[in-house]
């Protein structure tokens, strides 16, 4: 077939007017490589089909630009934004084509020997060579990830959280903390005086008058997790426990364990309600590395993963925790330290603006009082009160739980 005959019927899905278009000017005996870079930046190609003849035609239409940038460079200089040099590096990490990126900055106003220029300066770029190899190596390890999620999927409980009475400390760590397997245990607080007795209430009776630290103002930012700091609070026990109780519903106050060292010397005499924990835990730490959660119905705590093996233990009300697991984080934008761009994954629209989160699976559970909930290392997490909630996390089993430890800092810092 001669490249006439291969272009009229390789563009055969075109709109009756640019079809009569196309044949009229074949006709006339336009060059039809001339005629395909025109559909191409009209946005009439569909860049995923096989069109080669005008694609093959257009990388050597590029390639003669590079040639001519390369050999000219010294004589030019760039006319690019640092925005859109930005935009140029990430769309060839991501690897878009190269008509697809032409096409993009053409329409933005640059012309086609700046595009190559840039481009040519770019791949010459060290910097832009360790970002290469660190981008495969990113890619790599997200396939690894996905793979082990794949295949992880096959074991019910990966995708499911059992509810189940308290094993013996060794079977726990063969069956779930070794395995990274979240689980709920439906009786092992019930021994502990805090479940008897904690209660808005009891907190003000007991330490009404002390002082705590709380988050306050959540509701007006919505990045308040991540900037928690700027939205502690201290005020006596006594006010937060009567604002929680004539509250409704809320997110806008919250006492986390980002608040609890700060209110751990005034909330002393709690703790001694938290019993042992089966030799799961050395409790003589328990002072130190437990933290008390308290705070209204709605009060919400946004998709982050932790650094350390978690147990959450609820004392009164109850609270909606959604895990995904630790291997899908590939799809699940993490942008900065342990927080996702995605903050509630319940979100009706969230697909449009996040839609490899569709390759991810929520698990959902109800915590109800005197249960707790086994978070692994890694997995990610949000947690909502269903009621006035009362909760209390630790990290400190009898067995090696490092994490955060070396945790990496942000590059540059």
């Amino acid at each position: 077939m001669d490249t006439q005959a291969s272009l009229a019927k390789q563009f055969s899905a075109l709109s009756k007017e640019w079809r009569a278009w196309l044949e009229e000017n074949l006709d006339r005996g336009c060059n039809p490589v001339d005629l395909a870079n025109i559909l191409l930046r009209e946005g009439l190609i569909d860049l995923n089909q096989d069109f080669s003849v005008p694609i093959q035609a257009e990388e050597q239409h590029y390639a003669v630009l590079e040639k001519i940038a390369t050999e000219k460079q010294t004589q030019l200089s760039s006319t690019f934004t640092p925005e859109q040099k930005k935009w140029l590096a990430q769309a060839v990490l991501d690897g878009l084509s190269k008509a697809e990126i032409y096409y993009s900055l053409v329409k933005q106003g640059l012309s086609e020997i700046d595009i190559a220029l840039e481009w040519v300066q770019l791949k010459q770029h060290p910097y832009f060579q360790i970002a290469q190899e660190q981008h495969f190596l990113l890619k790599k390890r997200n396939w690894l990830l996905n793979t082990l999620d794949h295949f992880a999927r096959l074991n019910p409980d990966y995708q499911q959280i059992k509810r189940i009475s308290k094993p013996e400390f060794p079977d726990f760590i063969q069956h779930y903390y070794s395995r990274n397997l979240p689980i709920i245990l439906t009786d092992a607080i019930q021994h502990w005086p805090a479940l008897h007795k904690w209660s808005p209430q009891y907190f003000k009776q007991t330490v009404g008058m002390q002082e705590i630290e709380a988050q306050f103002n959540r509701e007006q930012d919505p990045l308040f997790e991540r900037n928690s700091i700027q939205h502690k609070t201290k005020m006596q026990m006594n006010d937060f426990v009567d604002l929680i109780e004539k509250t409704e519903h809320s997110n806008n106050f919250y006492m986390t364990a980002n608040n609890a060292k700060a209110s751990q010397s005034s909330l002393a005499v709690l703790f001694q309600d938290i019993g042992h924990f089966h030799g799961y835990t050395d409790h003589a730490q328990v002072y130190d590395r437990s933290f008390i959660w308290f705070g209204p119905k709605g009060a919400f705590t946004p998709l982050h993963h932790d650094l350390t093996n978690n147990f959450l233990v609820q004392i009164y009300g109850r609270k909606k925790v959604t895990l995904i697991p630790a291997m899908q984080t590939p799809h699940l934008y993490n942008d900065v330290a342990v927080f996702s761009k995605i903050a509630d994954p319940h979100r009706p629209d969230l697909l449009e603006s996040f839609p490899d989160f569709a390759h991810s699976s929520k698990i959902e559970c109800i915590l109800n009082e005197g249960e707790t909930l086994f978070i692994p290392l890694g997995w990610w997490h949000c947690v909502e009160s269903l009621d006035i909630s009362i909760s209390v996390s630790f990290t400190h089993f009898n067995i090696d739980n490092a994490g955060a430890e070396s945790f990496p800092s942000p590059s540059g810092h």
